[in-house]
C-alpha cells in the first residue's frame, strides 16, 4: 500500500468558527454548516485532519491521528462500510460516524449534540 501521506489531497477544507460567520459570507447547505459545527467542537480535543483520495472518497475529521469521524446529517449503515474501509487503509482503528438526525432503523453514530 501506498503512503497515507501521498493520498491526502493537497486542498484544504476551510472551517469557520462560527456558523453565523460561514452563513453571511457563504450560501451553505445545512450539510456543511453540520459539518463545520462538528469542527467548532472536536478542535478543542486534539488536532484534526482531513483526508482524503484523490476518487473523492474521504474522512472528514482525523483527530489526533486516532479516531476517525464522518459526518453525516442523517447516518445510515451503509455509511460505515466506507469509512471503516478508509480508516483501515491508513492504520486507524477506531471510527464513527456523527449525525445530525436520528436513523428510524439505525442508531450506532454519535449524535452531534453529544461532542463535547
Amino acid at each position: 500500500m501506498r503512503s497515507p501521506e501521498r493520498a491526502i489531497v493537497k486542498a484544504k477544507k476551510l472551517y469557520f468558527s462560527d456558523n453565523g460567520i460561514l452563513n453571511i459570507l457563504a450560501e451553505v447547505s445545512s450539510g456543511v454548516q453540520f459539518e463545520n459545527a462538528v469542527f467548532t467542537q472536536l478542535r478543542h480535543h486534539g488536532d484534526l485532519r482531513y483526508y482524503a483520495l484523490k476518487g473523492g472518497k474521504e474522512i472528514d475529521f482525523i483527530l489526533s491521528g486516532e479516531i476517525a469521524f464522518e459526518t453525516k446529517e442523517t447516518p445510515a449503515e451503509t455509511d460505515l462500510r466506507p469509512l471503516r474501509s478508509l480508516a483501515g487503509n491508513i492504520g486507524i482503528a477506531r471510527f464513527s460516524l456523527v449525525g445530525r438526525h436520528a436513523s428510524p432503523v439505525w442508531s450506532d453514530f454519535i449524535w452531534g449534540g453529544d461532542i463535547r
